[in-house]
């Protein structure tokens, strides 16, 4: 991460009951403050948000804690010094059903993502060859359908998943493609297996523990 840039990543919490908020560390510097410095309280977090967002937001977050399950909206967020970035709320709902209580997730910073060299970077990455742009099609058509993202938006996670982790678009792609038919990630409550399996897959890589085999051709 760049000197002076907030961090990519942060959980939270979201309890209905008292409509109280937990921010870790991260998700503090992603919104330009010191960790502790302020309480989360829902004035902040509404003030955090561009105002032609508020509304937005709010709604995703209403249908989820009252339907349950996974969600993901993306928004403009207000810095404490007036800046903006461009952020990705994403997280469950538990318990998973319409009693529901608490609401967890995290906040991707896509901010750099949006960016011009970021987006050459992705286009040579497209451009390797026709079934590197088929299968990184498949897995953003596949974030897409989990998420409820558009393709320019899903097209960013992968991107931000790949570039935060040092992972080839191309091989996080097929990888990803890979696992999930392998895997029963299939019917309602999509999300949570996709974000284990996004982690696991681009955790491995960060550790050095699937590095041998980052470069080898999909089969």
């Amino acid at each position: 991460m760049l000197a002076g840039l907030p961090p990519p990543k942060g959980r939270f919490a979201y309890h209905l009951k008292d409509e109280s908020w937990e921010w870790d560390d991260d998700v503090y510097r992603i919104h330009g403050r010191e960790p502790g410095s302020v309480d989360p309280t829902e004035e902040l977090v509404r003030t955090s948000k561009h105002v032609d967002d508020v509304e937005h937001v709010k709604a995703v977050l209403d249908r989820a804690a009252r339907d349950g399950g996974s969600f993901a909206v993306s928004y403009r967020a207000i810095r404490a010094d007036g800046s903006e970035r461009q952020v990705l709320l994403t997280g469950c709902c538990y318990p998973r059903n319409s009693d529901v209580e608490t609401i967890e997730g995290y906040f991707l910073d896509l901010t750099t993502i949006f960016e011009d060299e970021v987006r050459k970077e992705a286009s040579k990455s497209i451009q390797a060859s026709s079934e590197s742009r088929s299968t990184i099609e498949q897995a953003k058509g596949a974030l897409m359908v989990v998420y409820g993202l558009s393709p320019e938006a899903a097209f960013t996670m992968l991107q931000w998943w790949s570039k935060n982790h040092n992972v080839k678009l191309r091989d996080l792609a097929s990888r990803l493609m890979e696992a999930t038919q392998s895997t029963l990630v299939v019917g309602k409550g999509l999300q949570q297996p996709f974000d284990n399996l996004l982690y696991d897959l681009t955790s491995r890589w960060s550790s050095g523990e699937d590095n041998q085999t980052t470069d080898r051709p999909s089969t």
